[in-house]
């Protein structure tokens, strides 16, 4: 009872909150079309991007796929999207459409609504690299609402694996340092003219003094006190010179990446008892000897490992010990495969309802269903076989894809369509503005008609001499005599969160009664209903990308880039580009068939996207490709038709 009524307290705060929050732009990117993987994904989250060091580790060692997010503000993190934030309306939602298999919190991330909602839906939570902890220490004092927060959540402490961050591959360095060279990582307030004043002390020629402060906010306040101290020093980011002794790291991301560059570090955050040190993890992973003042509580099993030599009195005289020992071999660290061992399987949740509020209307819905077979009434018929590939939900089912699989290999096959957002008109075209997809056809020397009447464009192909009519998106337009009617059913969002209008399935499964047979894509996620149709499964893989109207392989294009998309399920594209290695810096979502605008140098776009830019336009579109099983007795079944 404590827990149901501090959750319900919990939201109300929140929805007070959102409309603040709203206003807020680093925080909108957390609450409005908040990004989210393939359902059946392993969702790891940390917070900033020490937290991503650990969360590096995992991923690598993780079996499956991995979707990791970040939930601050102040410091992106590369390679890691926003995660959705603990609100009502938001929190639900995300997690109603991603349906992650299983949640990994690394450390403290601990926020009540994730916990209760993984909870009601079946997602087992895991916190990794648990170590003692301000916030954990507050939660824990509240007892039975503590217990209540907890419960089902498996913990992995620190203590058990050591700190995670010394499996992590370290990252390359950004640029070479002048050696020797000393770091000082993580810096707090004070701890800068500590460690100023300690290396003035130090022998001369001293070595190079890096300085990166923990929080980029104090940077106007430590380059104060540099122009005081009198020393010739420069920024990272404005004028860097490596001939000055003195350098001001003051860039997001880099740090890690320097510290392989160094001789020796000292870890900010150990001369304050309230903080209670930052973890050395990242220095001792690349053999650093680290100094480090009397407090080092936070990450206990972190120090365990490596040189370490605690200041005392003599802070010049600990810096100059760590500078002699050098920099020691680098220890290989088993701690994340410890942690994965003890991870529970992926379980990914059921779909839900996408606006259960509407479930009264639900009969009005069903009502019209059962007036649709009068509007075909008179099927007409165009002396050629017509293949009407469908489906019971709107949009996002695969069916284009599935057109042109079966068009590729069926000898005199067009494939008609009305042509989704065509500019003007209601004629009969081939050519021209067809729509993005039937665009994207055509490019791939698919002969198409574009028509809002379908029966008038079947009866324009076979003028062309169409020996057969690939109908595309046709199971609900009876107009047009088909002969064999596939139905599409994507199996990561078989029902689509329900009959219109609770979601956007538009007839019950019954209707498949009507079908011949059953296309299942994404045939890696199972159909929650048995099927007694012939199925046909098939799978999807990045092949390689089309790059001005040429096809280069996957390995052209990799590394950070930026998405713009316009489809109906973008988080299948984006999950693909993860798959190949690519890392999505920026996410453009726009409406499905939604004007794309003006897209940066270079974007990376689907396939279809492309189809609505110039041949010549400056995009990479990734060319994906079907691996198709249980065709035979569809193709042998059309062949029948043909030669009927």
């Amino acid at each position: 009872m404590i827990g149901r009524l501090f959750l319900l307290l919990w939201r109300a705060v929140g929805l007070v909150a959102l409309p603040l929050l709203l206003l807020h732009p680093r925080a909108r990117r957390h609450i409005v079309n908040v990004p989210r993987p393939e359902p059946g994904w392993t969702w790891l989250h940390g917070a900033s991007a020490g937290e991503h060091r650990a969360a590096l580790a995992i991923a690598a060692l993780l079996p499956g796929e991995v979707w990791r997010t970040s939930s601050s503000w102040r410091t992106p993190v590369s390679g890691a999207f926003p995660a959705p934030l603990d609100l009502p309306l938001v929190l639900s939602r995300w997690l109603d459409a991603a349906r992650p298999g299983r949640l990994i919190l690394v450390e403290s991330a601990l926020w009540p609504g994730w916990l209760a909602a993984c909870r009601v839906r079946g997602i087992p939570v895991v916190v990794v690299n648990a170590r003692p902890g301000r916030g954990t220490d507050r939660w824990k004092r509240l007892g039975p609402l503590w217990r209540w927060l907890m419960a089902g959540v498996t913990v992995i402490p620190q203590s058990q694996t050591g700190d995670l961050k010394l499996s992590a591959p370290p990252p390359p360095a950004p640029f070479a340092l002048p050696r020797p060279a000393l770091v000082a990582a993580s810096t707090r307030p004070g701890d800068e003219a500590r460690v100023l004043a300690a290396w003035e002390q130090l022998p001369v020629p001293r070595p190079m003094l890096v300085i990166a402060p923990r929080h980029l906010k104090r940077l106007d306040a430590v380059a104060a006190l540099l122009e005081d101290a009198g020393h010739a020093w420069s920024r990272r980011s404005t004028g860097m010179d490596l001939t000055r002794p003195i350098l001001l790291l003051d860039t997001v991301g880099e740090l890690a990446g320097l510290l392989s560059e160094a001789d020796a570090a000292l870890i900010g955050g150990t001369f304050d008892a309230d903080i209670g040190g930052h973890s050395p993890a990242e220095a001792l992973a690349v053999g650093l000897p680290v100094v480090r003042g009397p407090h080092a509580w936070a990450s206990p099993a972190a120090w365990a490992t490596g040189v370490v030599i605690e200041a005392g009195d003599d802070l010049a005289a600990a810096l100059s010990e760590a500078l002699t020992c050098g920099r020691q071999p680098r220890t290989v660290h088993d701690g994340a495969r410890r942690a994965v061992a003890r991870l529970p399987p992926r379980s990914a949740p059921p779909e839900r309802p996408t606006r259960p509020l509407l479930r009264p209307l639900r009969p009005l819905w069903v009502c019209i269903g059962r007036r649709l077979p009068a509007y075909a009434a008179a099927p007409r018929s165009v002396g050629v076989p017509v293949i009407s590939v469908g489906s019971l939900v709107a949009g996002g089912a695969g069916k284009t894809p599935a057109v042109a699989w079966l068009a590729e290999r069926l000898p005199g096959a067009w494939v008609v369509a009305r042509g989704y957002r065509r500019g003007g008109g209601s004629g009969v075209r081939t050519d021209g503005d067809l729509g993005d997809e039937l665009e994207m056809l055509r490019r791939r020397g698919i002969p198409v008609i574009s028509a809002p009447d379908r029966v008038a464009g079947a009866q324009e192909a076979v003028r062309r001499g169409a020996r057969l009519i690939v109908l595309d998106d046709g199971f609900q337009h009876r107009r047009l005599h088909r002969d064999l009617d596939i139905v599409c059913i994507d199996g990561r969002y078989p029902d689509s969160g329900g009959l219109i209008p609770m979601g956007s399935r538009r007839e019950p499964w019954s209707a498949l009664s009507r079908a011949h047979v059953v296309w299942h894509s994404h045939a890696d996620h199972a159909l929650p209903h048995p099927i007694s149709l012939p199925t046909v499964s098939a799978r999807y893989r990045p092949v390689g990308w089309i790059r001005a109207g040429t096809v280069l392989p996957l390995s052209a294009r990799s590394g950070p880039c930026h998405v713009v998309t316009g489809i109906a399920r973008p988080e299948g594209f984006v999950c693909a580009l993860l798959s190949i290695g690519c890392s999505v810096e920026q996410l453009t979502v726009l409406a499905d068939h939604a004007p794309l605008g003006t897209l940066p140098p270079g974007a990376v776009v689907t396939e279809k996207d492309a189809a609505r830019l110039p041949q010549t336009a400056d995009v990479w579109a990734l060319k994906m490709a079907l691996e198709v099983t249980g065709a035979e007795p569809l193709l042998a079944a059309i062949a029948a038709l043909e030669g009927a």
